[in-house]
């Protein structure tokens, strides 16, 4: 096991949506960013942006105690927090273990959610880090997004732990041509989030060395997860 040896505080995270209604589009869209404020967060909704008007169009209403005819609620860190186990519990050692954070790591609360992704069972939200401005070393998991559409060709049990993983830009892409392919063994494995697209476009212009294995790998059978280790060096 990897642990996370350069714990990024980042002043700002991305709040994503997405809808549960069958038979919809199943992307993701950034519907509000969260702001560092000193020891709290403020939640600022982007009510202006076409993704925010794309999710209301497919249900999406609010976060759920602040309302979205309010674009700015102040000190909203006491009800994100709740989507974490509280530090408290016993177990609270092995919960970090899984995020490969150490248990003796200095992490605040509001850093915390964005290297979880705060993402639970019963609802479609999930807090996204994009280590904006963040100055190497650091590192981080990255989740393969869309892994299961391209099992076929890079069967699960063909996959493993500590194996190499690249990124390639994707500009030829009609859907987003700003998304970056995982590749492992050769073989396109998936993405990168696309709340992360645009600070990896960043680091490789800024030439910085990204090294990248497999870390973890869970699931179902039904919904296969890969977890890369990410290294994000100078050169």
């Amino acid at each position: 096991m990897r642990y996370i040896e350069h714990i990024i505080e980042s002043e700002k995270l991305l709040l994503s949506w997405q809808t549960s209604r069958p038979g919809k589009n199943r992307s993701r869209m950034f519907v509000a960013e969260l702001i560092r404020n000193k020891d709290d967060a403020d939640l600022v909704y982007l009510l202006d942006s076409n993704e925010f008007q794309k999710a209301q169009s497919l249900g999406f209403k609010e976060y759920t105690g602040f309302s979205a005819n309010q674009q700015t609620h102040e000190k909203v860190l006491f009800a994100f927090i709740k989507r974490l186990p509280p530090r408290s519990r016993g177990d609270f050692g092995k919960y970090l273990d899984s995020l490969r954070i150490r248990n003796d790591a200095d992490i605040s609360d509001f850093a915390l959610l964005g290297y979880s992704g705060a993402k639970l069972p019963d609802d479609d939200f999930e807090v996204i880090n994009t280590f904006e401005n963040a100055i190497p070393p650091f590192e981080f998991l990255l989740n393969i997004q869309g892994y299961r559409y391209y099992a076929e060709r890079l069967p699960f049990a063909s996959i493993n732990l500590e194996q190499e993983a690249t990124f390639q830009t994707e500009p030829e892409n009609k859907i987003d041509p700003k998304a970056i392919k995982i590749i492992v063994g050769g073989t396109h494995a998936g993405y990168v989030c696309r709340g992360l697209a645009e600070s990896f476009h960043k680091w490789f212009e800024m030439g910085y060395k990204i090294d990248a294995s497999i870390e973890r790998k869970n699931g179902t059978v039904e919904r296969p997860e890969i977890s890369l280790y990410v290294s994000i060096k100078m050169l």
